[in-house]
């Protein structure tokens, strides 16, 4: 395919098989990282609105998409760690798709280059096997951004309302979709700038710049009143529906009477509830330290996405008779989410570029294209070196791009010097005991597990149907989830003596090895890390409970 001489049915062809790969590349595998201390907790919390039907907004937990809809697959397909990261991979691996929605505002090989930058950066990559709340949100915003932008191309009022559901899933994803909002609009009031600061160089003053601007909105706002009202209530009704507590919504649609509390409960309490979490009760950090930590990830990982926004950045803006619209927004709002971030956020994680990288996407693609621009002219001059020097780049980049995708996702997807990795991942390969405590689970009469020491104990052991658990209980993690989804019977003990007679199976803190191996003797032990470091733990298993027909039968 010539870059050249790309045409539209070229650009929907690239971006099937870039969508083709970006799927195979999420789902395959998926389930083989044991999960994370924050899937684990988003996972047990769905198992038991599952359970009980009752669910609620709370914000530290994030949004509701990710409840509704897994709770809809566990109960219809089952449930697995490959399952419950299934939306989060399908979201990520159909982003080349949307690039498609861009195309009024890039070339068509520019929107080619975009598609295969969604598909393959190793920061999407990653944290699109991964059940958070990021690569949804960022890709539900980066669709209403697109259907936003053709209405605006088009007039078309379905562009419209297409938008909403994008924003509103965003929204009800992750509460960073505000930000979005507001990083937009400043990311505006930026492409004003421009205006005036052309103005300026022209000679033309800025009430020249800024009237005609003002009428047209003003203009726009009037024309067309009823789609933006109707786009409006579209988006208060989907708000309801995600945000409304459960079972109260199914009650409120049978007794209608009570639909005004539930639209409270949907709106003005689930944003008292973001407020209170995420404004109103701050996060004491040292921002340098967090900015610090996510640009040597991005140096390690993402180095090619960042020098080719910058570049294509300055070369749109800065080349040709002015600087494209799109590109610079995408830039602006990219940057600024990436500087904004560490000062929101409660803690340093890799995941967090993802809401700066898919923006850069943009200006990458442009800056990619245009390295590929210089290598097609250095083919027609005969310019033999600069063939050379265009070829090493990229070979360079696709090299590093692959290699870091390769080991980041599935060589080592959760070994403590992957960059990607964040401290709640366990580092050991957790798999054959969780298959044994599982088999244990499916076939013992009483007490399956039990949690022994300070670290884990609980007073009782209901304390988690309901979030939030406390500290104790949030120790267990990742392994709540896996025993919620086995059924086990859990117990707590502080001291030997507290321990059942004959318990299948014993957890507790590596410190307490010498005195529970004195009172387990003849038990198996197995140590692990529940995090990345720090947390050794180790799981004491009775042979008997694992060499007997019932379990056998189980873990065949």
């Amino acid at each position: 395919m010539n870059l050249r001489r790309v045409d539209r049915r070229h650009v929907l062809a690239a971006l099937a098989v870039l969508t083709a790969f970006g799927l195979l590349a999420r789902f395959a595998v998926l389930g083989g990282r044991v999960f994370h201390w924050d899937e684990a907790r988003v996972g047990y919390w769905t198992l038991r609105y599952l359970e009980t039907g009752v669910w609620e907004y709370r914000p530290i937990v994030h949004g509701p998409v990710l409840f509704h809809v897994n709770a809809f697959l566990f109960e219809t397909v089952g449930t697995s760690d490959a399952i419950a990261r299934s939306v989060v991979a399908l979201v990520g691996g159909l982003l080349p798709l949307s690039a498609y929605l861009f195309r009024s505002r890039l070339s068509n090989s520019e929107v080619i280059l975009f598609g295969l930058i969604l598909a393959v950066e190793p920061v999407l990559l990653y944290y699109g096997r991964f059940m958070r709340n990021d690569v949804l949100a960022a890709g539900f915003a980066l669709v209403a951004l697109g259907f936003l932008l053709r209405f605006i191309d088009t007039r078309h009022e379905w562009n419209l309302y297409a938008a909403v559901p994008g924003l509103v899933l965003a929204l009800g994803t992750k509460e960073i979709a505000l930000v979005y909002v507001g990083v937009w609009l400043g990311a505006l009031l930026l492409l004003l700038d421009h205006r005036l600061f052309v103005a300026r160089e022209e000679g033309t003053t800025w009430l020249a710049v800024t009237e005609p601007l003002a009428k047209r909105l003003i203009r726009g706002l009037k024309g067309y009143r009823w789609p933006i009202t109707f786009a409006l209530a579209e988006f208060l009704l989907l708000v309801v529906l995600l945000f409304a507590p459960r079972p109260e919504l199914y009650q409120a649609l049978a007794a209608p009477g009570k639909l005004p509390g539930v639209v409270h409960a949907a709106t003005v309490e689930s944003a008292r509830a973001l407020f209170g979490q995420w404004i109103a009760g701050g996060h004491e950090h040292s921002y340098v330290a967090f900015l610090g930590e996510a640009l040597l990830t991005t140096a390690t990982v993402s180095l090619p996405l960042v020098f080719f926004a910058v570049f294509g950045f300055l070369a749109d803006r800065y080349t040709g008779d002015r600087p494209r619209d799109l590109v610079s927004f995408a830039f602006y709002t990219g940057i600024t989410i990436y500087l904004l971030y560490p000062a929101i956020t409660d803690i340093s994680a890799p995941w967090s570029l993802v809401h700066a990288f898919v923006p850069l996407a943009i200006p990458a693609a442009v800056g990619l294209r245009i390295s590929l621009d210089w290598g097609l002219d250095a083919w027609d001059t005969e310019d033999w070196i600069g063939i050379a020097l265009v070829a090493i780049v990229l070979l360079s980049v696709v090299g590093q791009v692959g290699f870091t995708a390769y080991d980041t996702s599935y060589r080592a997807p959760q070994d403590d010097d992957n960059p990607l990795v964040q401290y709640g991942q366990p580092a050991g390969d957790l798999r054959p005991t969780l298959m044994d405590i599982d088999a244990v689970a499916q076939s013992n009469t009483g007490t399956d597990v039990v949690f022994y020491g300070d670290h884990f104990a609980v007073t009782d052991e209901s304390v988690a149907d309901q979030y939030p658990a406390n500290s104790n209980w949030l120790n267990r993690l990742p392994l709540a989830w896996y025993l919620e989804r086995s059924g086990a019977t859990t117990a707590s003990a502080t001291s030997p003596n507290g321990l059942p007679e004959n318990p299948p199976v014993v957890i507790a803190r590596v410190e307490h090895y010498g005195e529970l191996a004195d009172h387990l003797e003849g038990y198996e032990s197995r140590t692990y890390e529940l995090t990345s470091h720090g947390t050794e733990t180790v799981v004491f298993l009775d042979p008997s409970a694992l060499d007997n027909p019932r379990t056998w039968s189980f873990r065949s």
